[in-house]
């Protein structure tokens, strides 16, 4: 089970960064351009959020099975002092819900804002938050596919 959960949440993690960066060049663009603010924006937005939404159940599902999070439950004094089992149970868990929590409050500023000026501009910085938040903390060190 785990297996299957952590190649799922591997390779969603593909669709968080691909949507990620297309929502902030997306934003970035229309920003600079003084474009006017379109479903397809809003649509680009909602799909990162969504995604990391998304990953984030599958992250709590795998965080529920792993053997790895089991063992550091374990003994929490190892596990903090192991720097990979303190990785995956306590900083990539909270930088990704860093991550989850720009792109929901930046979808929510972006819907307020007043003019498509300001939904570009608060689109770009919070989704370009968002993305560098989870791509930054995303285990690169890991294979890039999974291996079943």
């Amino acid at each position: 089970m785990a297996t299957i959960v952590l190649a799922t949440h591997n390779i969603v993690r593909w669709l968080v960064l691909a949507a990620g960066v297309w929502a902030v060049i997306r934003a970035w663009r229309g920003w600079r351009g003084r474009s006017v603010w379109s479903a397809s924006d809003a649509g680009a937005v909602r799909l990162f959020v969504n995604a990391l939404s998304l990953q984030f159940v599958i992250g709590v599902i795998l965080y529920a099975v792993s053997p790895l999070i089991r063992q550091g439950f374990g003994d929490m004094g190892a596990a903090m002092r192991t720097a990979s089992v303190r990785y995956f149970m306590v900083e990539h868990v909270a930088m990704m819900l860093v991550a989850i929590a720009f792109g929901h409050i930046g979808a929510a500023k972006v819907r307020k804002a007043g003019s498509d000026s300001a939904r570009f501009q608060t689109a770009t910085i919070w989704m370009g938050l968002a993305l560098a938040a989870a791509a930054g903390f995303v285990p690169w060190f890991r294979p890039l596919l999974p291996q079943f």
